[in-house]
């Protein structure tokens, strides 16, 4: 195979940050990317100092779960954040290779690709490889993601809003994002409400206490009082508005506080709703340890469950560890690791430095023959395999988009597919 490598495949990379296989650190240039996710960071930011300057100034039980929640939970949603947009969600490295033990079974498969020579389709045996990655080696559970431009292990989707695919390496910071955004909100709308419902009582009280003060001062002034006596009710029906100030409440009364009250209101309401919807979704990946994409194409039947089930039950494959079993590490974030034993079978491929970085290829020992155009029998080997033109063009595929908030696009990869012997198409053994 004489198929040239181009190094900048994948989206382009600047000052060494970019998702081409040669980019020093990972940073997805998507522009709609970049602008949700630096509107994820302000958000989080207008909220963490709109509700210390607004909401809290009045009670001393507020200051104490802004300090002690609200804080440590917007920088760990900050963190998550972080971590979710700057780690490798998995991209399979170019000159990876299958591994060893399932070499045999995965070159014995029959794939599907473009013949750039004489045209059309043709089929061979031999392992996955992706053709918009030039041909690099495509593990089983891997898809391959048009953002990035890079086949992502147990991708689940893109997400602008973390400007990053979600994959088998960062899905763990995407879904503690999602968790510690979910709790800020929770804490801020019960310091918003507390906040309306003392201004409420305490506005409440005042004028009560003004009304009978400035009663009592008119009885006074009627039957013609000393004039230290007036000018001691006077202060008094002035002091309730300095006592009221010191309540804070005051904050709320002009115009700009306003505004960002009522904008600190709607956002908190929006993200809580969303927020929560994106936990129950997830909660379906921690429980099955299956991708959204593995699920969708499972559930569409474009693919056998056995293809996309968890290598181990020893682990949890969103959260990394020893043990299955919620753990401390589950709400930290931190990198995810494996166990030593289970690291390349999660991942599907062999890979380390020593590679040269060309696609693999495996030893040129299997039999292929062209497919000029689509409705034709190929021999392969043994095999006789017979297909028209539905059953050659409909082959199993890869889902490379999904956005959160966005829809669903299903995008069939039809020229790096696996063909399965139990599909529509007739194989007969000759």
């Amino acid at each position: 195979n004489n198929t040239k490598y181009n190094a900048t495949m994948g989206r382009s990379t600047l000052w060494g940050f970019g998702t081409d296989f040669t980019s020093q650190k990972w940073l997805s240039l998507d522009p709609c990317g970049i602008l949700c996710a630096s509107l994820s960071i302000s958000i989080h930011l207008f909220a963490l100092f709109a509700l210390g300057f607004t909401m809290i100034s009045h009670s001393l039980l507020s200051k104490i779960l802004y300090a002690l929640l609200y804080v440590p939970f917007s920088a760990l949603a900050l963190t998550s954040l972080f971590m979710a947009t700057t780690t490798d969600p998995g991209a399979v490295p170019m000159g990876a290779r299958p591994i060893p033990a399932n070499l045999a079974s995965e070159s014995d498969s029959i794939v599907t690709e473009r013949d750039t020579v004489r045209g059309g389709l043709r089929r061979r045996r031999g392992i996955r490889r992706c053709r918009k990655c030039n041909d690099n080696y495509k593990p089983p559970r891997a898809h391959h993601d048009s953002v990035t431009g890079r086949c992502v292990v147990k991708m689940d989707h893109y997400c602008p809003w973390v400007c990053n695919a979600v994959g088998i390496m960062n899905h763990k910071f995407f879904i503690l994002f999602i968790l510690y955004t979910f709790l800020t909100a929770i804490v801020s709308l019960a310091l918003i409400l507390m906040k309306f419902i003392h201004c409420g009582i305490q506005q409440s009280d005042n004028n009560n206490d003004v009304n009978n003060k400035t009663l009592q001062y008119a009885v006074d002034l009627y039957y013609d009082e000393h004039q230290q006596q007036q000018q001691q009710y006077d202060n008094n029906i002035f002091l309730d508005s300095d006592e009221q100030a010191t309540t804070g409440c005051d904050v709320m009364m002009n115009s700009d506080s306003m505004i960002i009250s009522t904008l600190l209101v709607i956002v908190t309401i929006l993200f809580f709703f969303f927020t929560c919807c994106m936990l129950i979704e997830q909660g379906e990946a921690v429980d099955t340890n299956m991708s959204k994409i593995a699920r969708m194409k499972t559930r569409a039947g474009l693919s056998n469950a056995d293809e996309y089930r968890p290598v181990a039950t020893e682990f949890n494959e969103v959260f990394g560890g020893e043990h299955p079993t919620l753990s401390w590490h589950w709400f930290l974030p931190l990198p995810v690791k494996f166990p030593e034993w289970a690291h390349d079978n999660v991942l599907g491929y062999e890979y380390n430095s020593t590679f040269p970085p060309t696609p693999y290829q495996e030893p040129s020992d299997t039999d292929t023959e062209s497919v000029a155009s689509r409705g034709s029998s190929v021999s392969l080997g043994r095999m006789s395999v017979t297909s028209d033109r539905e059953d050659l063009g409909e082959v199993e595929g890869d889902i490379e988009n999904v956005y959160v908030g966005g829809g669903v696009t299903l995008d069939q990869d039809n020229e790096s597919s696996s063909v399965k012997k139990r599909s529509s198409t007739a194989a007969t053994i000759t």
